[in-house]
């Protein structure tokens, strides 16, 4: 008994898969790294695009890097600058 292989079109399932979840994830990536600009923007912090270039590039460039500095940003971001509260204290 012979199995036919699975005809597949032009773009696999797999195919499709791999190209996909790295194209949503540097979507997010940079997301995430325009909202830490806006909000140490808005915070008036001097180093806001320090902080949005180094997000995204410590995920871009260095994989765990980049989570390391959302980690550092969220811990420092209420300690520094004098700009409007989170979205959250608002209410």
């Amino acid at each position: 008994m012979s199995i036919t292989p699975q005809a597949g079109g032009p773009i696999s399932v797999e195919l499709l898969i791999v190209l996909v979840i790295p194209v949503v994830l540097f979507l997010v990536n940079i997301g995430v790294a325009v909202w830490i600009y806006r909000d140490a923007k808005r915070r008036n912090q001097s180093h806001a695009f320090a902080w949005g270039a180094g997000s995204f590039l410590g995920v871009f460039l260095g994989g765990l890097g980049g989570f390391v500095v959302w980690a550092l940003y969220f811990v420092v971001r209420n300690e520094t600058g004098t700009g409007a509260p989170s979205v959250r204290e608002e209410s």
